[in-house]
């Protein structure tokens, strides 16, 4: 008999009773790369993915710009900045090593008013505070050898190390590399309860119909953190995540040479969104987004996805609703550019002046999972909780640039593993 259950629910076990030493849920990019460090780390460990869709990285970690970032954005000394300005190496290192297809193009910061400047120039010590590295502050002369039809900038920071890749394509490599070492992935395993059992000290992870057991658990959920967490902590309020959608368009295939990198606007410091941009895939194509709207499913691509439990959620979560009060303009603004092209256009002119409705074309869609907290705040940097007594490990907060850090991240992740579950272990002979 279960002596601590933190869920019940019916279920057989699976694998004739076979007990993993540790269950990772979540089979996006974060979660394939822990999967993957930890073999590494323990390649006699047995080790299950289990992941709800019918392929991993269905979501967020193929629904992105395919962006590399160098690290310029985030607030020095934070989880974040730490672990992209060091992910973001190890990421262009094991493209090299995997021949997965990127390219360094570099990326400009461009402000296109006299406003701008300032932010731009804060901008550019936060990125040297970070240790990005080759960084420049251009003219407008210099902006167009990079751009020659950026026409619009007046100053410029030059990113030489920004890259693109599909990251896609990286976490499939990542399966590759966890199988090849023994790893199992199993899908289609939508996680409705987890148990943990203080007799038999076992994680019980179940779909409802199958149960996976293990020694250890780690949570790599995405956009569903809070859920997953809860169900080993039913009093978990902090953070809740908030879907918010970006719609994607690109220029038509004529007008691809127009941009030869990646040219980003002067962020707003009040929101974690980077504004609308131009980004070149590895395609070739350019992509032009994304904006910034709330979606009314978890997995809502579209204005028809709804989930009344997700819109049930967001109309009564009350940091949600001071957030809205505060920058109700800002959100009424993003919808109109959402639902008419030439007010996306219009956010762009400024940049490339000559941009037409006629140029562009719609390119895709992808949801972004926002941490808010109860208060009204955007929870910008990495939330990692382990509950009380047990042995389980939550990613609940793992903002971008997830992708790019995925590397680091796993490593940071066994960090935390190691020294919360084998303290008295040397870290030298632990990590590699």
């Amino acid at each position: 008999m279960l002596s601590h259950i933190l869920k019940r629910g019916y279920c057989t076990i699976t694998n004739n009773n076979k007990i993993y030493d540790v269950t990772i849920i979540g089979a996006g990019i974060v979660g394939m790369a822990t999967a993957r460090e930890l073999k590494l780390q323990y390649p006699d460990f047995k080790v299950m993915v289990v992941e709800k869709e019918n392929e991993f990285a269905k979501h967020q970690s193929s629904h992105n710009s395919g962006v590399i970032h160098c690290g310029i954005y985030y607030k020095p000394g934070s989880t974040r900045a730490k672990l992209c300005a060091k992910g973001s190496e190890m990421m262009i290192d094991y493209c090299k090593s995997k021949s997965i297809a990127h390219e360094q193009c570099g990326k400009l910061i461009v402000a296109t008013k006299k406003e701008e400047l300032e932010p731009l120039e804060i901008l550019f010590n936060r990125g040297k505070e970070n240790g990005v590295k080759d960084l420049q502050m251009i003219s407008r002369k210099d902006i167009n050898k990079y751009e020659p039809y950026i026409d619009g900038g007046i100053k410029a920071i030059y990113c030489p190390t920004t890259g693109i890749v599909n990251y896609k394509h990286v976490t499939a490599s990542y399966v590759n590399d966890f199988k090849e070492l023994g790893g199992e992935l199993k899908l289609n395993f939508n996680v409705k309860n987890i148990d943990y059992s203080n007799v038999d000290k076992l994680v019980r992870v179940s779909d409802g119909n199958e149960t996976i057991q293990s020694r250890y658990l780690i949570t790599c959920a995405g956009m569903y953190s809070d859920r997953v967490s809860k169900m080993t902590d039913s009093e978990s309020v902090e953070p809740s995540i908030v879907p918010f959608r970006g719609s994607f368009m690109k220029f038509k295939s004529e007008y691809s040479h127009l941009i030869k990198g990646n040219v980003y606007p002067v962020p707003n410091p009040q929101f974690p969104f980077l504004g609308i941009h131009f980004t070149k895939k590895v395609s070739g194509d350019i992509w032009l987004g994304p904006n910034a709207v709330l979606a009314f499913h978890r997995e809502g691509y579209s204005y028809k996805d709804i989930s009344l439990q997700d819109l049930k959620e967001m109309i009564t979560h009350g940091g949600l609703l001071k957030l809205s009060a505060k920058h109700w303009k800002f959100g009424a603004r993003e919808l109109a550019r959402d639902i008419f092209n030439g007010m996306f256009i219009q956010y762009l002119k400024p940049y490339m002046t000559n941009i037409t409705e006629d140029m562009i074309e719609y390119a895709g869609s992808g949801v972004r999972s926002q941490a808010i907290s109860q208060d009204g705040n955007l929870i910008e940097d990495f939330i990692f909780d382990q509950p009380p007594n047990l042995p389980i490990l939550h990613v609940r907060n793992s903002p971008s640039p997830s992708a790019t850090s995925s590397l680091a991240i796993s490593k940071e992740i066994l960090s935390r593993f190691n020294s919360t579950f084998f303290p008295d272990t040397s870290s030298s002979k632990i990590i590699k």
